[in-house]
């Protein structure tokens, strides 16, 4: 994994605006643009009442980041799947950061055979064939339900960081995490210099930077680290 410049060291103030554009630029009829809700939409996906089951609401939210779970999907994440999914939620913290998981709790948490990587697998429909949620959908879903702890990944945020694919994304943003750069902090400063709460995750903050970098929406002020693709 290949971290690009606009997350290092002295570019916090750059990274903030990109950002703050996120979450407070308006469109047509003064709308936000539709991710900016998905932290929070319906008290959000890990509000205690709700954090160990997939709703209707969840489903919305991961709508607004430009998918959608198909029908077939959605009937089985909502009532015939809903026992295992509860099984392997209510085995995942929901207030553990991944920034604060030990090198020895990954493999339990997040690695090969955890309640994470059963969701996982759930998700995609493998144990009974494909019904048409792919790894990106997936990673959005989860995200919404452990937003501290599981990263988002799509075609654009594996192209920034040289991943072609979602398999060893969780083992790697793990080990990004853990090697002592700083990176959970300047998140943290990211996130306050944007004005965004503190209820939005380090992860989320993230996603949202690495996402509108890879598009190109770099803001006066950071012309100098917009991607050339």
């Amino acid at each position: 994994m290949q971290l690009p410049e606009i997350l290092g060291p002295n570019h916090e103030e750059g990274a903030a605006k990109i950002v703050g554009r996120y979450y407070n630029d308006r469109f047509k009829f003064a709308q936000p643009r539709t991710g900016s809700r998905f932290d929070d939409w319906a008290g959000g996906g890990d509000a205690l009442e709700v954090r160990n089951r997939i709703t209707a609401d969840d489903l919305v939210a991961v709508s607004f980041l430009s998918v959608k779970v198909p029908g077939l999907a959605a009937i089985g994440l909502l009532e015939t799947k809903v026992e295992e999914i509860t099984k392997f939620l209510s085995a995942i913290p929901a207030e553990l950061d991944l920034a604060d998981l030990a090198g020895g709790e990954f493999q339990e948490i997040l690695g090969r055979g955890s309640p994470a990587h059963e969701l996982w697998l759930l998700l995609r429909g493998s144990d009974s064939g494909r019904w048409g949620i792919g790894p990106t959908t997936a990673s959005k879903i989860m995200a919404r339900k452990r937003p501290k702890l599981i990263p988002i990944w799509d075609s654009v945020i594996g192209r920034v960081v040289g991943e072609k694919n979602a398999d060893t994304q969780w083992a790697d943003w793990h080990a990004v995490f853990s090697d002592g750069s700083g990176l959970p902090e300047r998140l943290d400063a990211i996130r306050s210099m944007a004005g965004v709460g503190r209820d939005v995750s380090q992860l989320r903050i993230l996603d949202v930077l690495l996402w509108m970098y890879g598009k190109g929406y770099a803001t006066p002020g950071a012309e100098e680290l917009q991607p050339s693709a």
